[in-house]
């Protein structure tokens, strides 16, 4: 029996595919994943967190470069450097950092889906 208050993952009635909800650039999207899948999609998600988190310790690193000279045009670029990597609004850190935020939430809903599948497989073999 699912908890209360717990949501479950919608399938498809047709395919059987999980349908997972999340925003995307373009709004809000659906996407239907076999549920044989789902275990691939979260090992591939996990690989893309891994490398969003390398890429938010990489720019967290070249806001912290010092400039090699201290000639008012090196400084200059530094800082330029400094302030795309981790200055606030569209930053690359921060960008990482939302992508990061987005694929943990993905993950969330794909562990769920097959939380949900193998559920509804023991209540099936129950019944």
């Amino acid at each position: 029996m699912q908890a209360a208050g717990m949501a479950m993952t919608p399938f498809n009635p047709v395919t059987g595919a999980a349908m997972i909800a999340a925003g995307t650039v373009s709004g809000h999207q659906t996407f239907h994943i076999q549920p044989d899948q789902l275990p691939r999609v979260l090992a591939g998600l996990d690989e893309v967190l891994a490398k969003y988190e390398l890429a938010r310790e990489q720019a967290a690193q070249l806001a912290n470069v010092t400039p090699p000279f201290g000639d008012d045009v090196t400084v200059a670029a530094f800082k330029k450097i400094s302030e795309r990597a981790q200055g606030g609004e569209g930053c690359l850190y921060d960008t990482a950092q939302g992508m990061i935020d987005w694929v943990n939430g993905f993950k969330a809903a794909v562990q769920k889906a097959i939380e949900d599948h193998q559920r509804i497989d023991e209540e099936n073999r129950m019944a």
